[in-house]
């Protein structure tokens, strides 16, 4: 078995420093990388990715959108690496 990455978009509520969420998303078990990005309109949003065993069943999108500060997350992508 191998592992797998989900990548993701995370938004953040109005107002929200992007950076402190960062940290509060580098706290979640899996966390692999996270970027801020330009998204439209001058909107920034966060690209996080997270890496778990094949199997594990971790539900990184739910522990994402629990998170303080998150208004929505979209997954972009769940790949074996």
């Amino acid at each position: 078995m191998g592992k797998v990455l989900t990548a993701m978009s995370v938004f953040p509520e109005e107002g929200q420093d992007l950076r402190q969420l960062i940290e509060r998303l580098k706290t979640l078990k899996g966390f692999n990388t996270a970027k801020i990005e330009d998204y439209v309109f001058g909107v920034k949003i966060i690209k996080a990715s997270f890496v778990c065993e094949d199997g594990d069943n971790m539900d990184f999108e739910q522990m994402a959108k629990d998170t303080p500060g998150v208004s929505e997350v979209n997954v972009d992508e769940v790949g074996l690496i």
